[in-house]
């Protein structure tokens, strides 16, 4: 059986030479889409030529996008910079208060020992 099998597939799948009008016919199909590089598939497997507008739409949507996210990461960036700034005021602003309850606390004891 496995013999078989194997003689079948063989023989299903030895090559073929290729009819001469297919031969033909395919150098005619690739000869005559040589010009037209611009072409895309359309529905039902028709060729259409791509439209002239396209590619510099595409273009400018790239641009534009590719614009928005720089604005948008440099909103961040400053932002996070804004954030650090905060945070050193107010721990310069604690430090400040400290060292003012110690000055005021020494001023005090100093005044109430004389």
């Amino acid at each position: 059986m496995n013999e078989d099998l194997e003689s079948r597939l063989r023989a299903a799948l030895r090559p073929l030479a290729p009819r001469l009008d297919f031969t033909e016919d395919l150098i005619a199909r690739v000869s005559a889409d040589q010009p037209s590089e611009a072409t895309a598939r359309g529905f039902g497997g028709r060729t259409r030529r791509a439209p002239a507008w396209w590619l510099p739409a595409s273009l400018a949507a790239s641009l534009l996008i590719g614009a928005g996210i720089h604005t948008h990461l440099r909103q961040q960036h400053e932002r996070a910079g804004g954030l650090e700034a905060r945070r050193q005021v107010i721990e310069a602003l604690r430090v400040t208060s400290q060292k003012l309850d110690l000055a005021y606390e020494t001023i005090n004891s100093q005044s109430s020992s004389l």
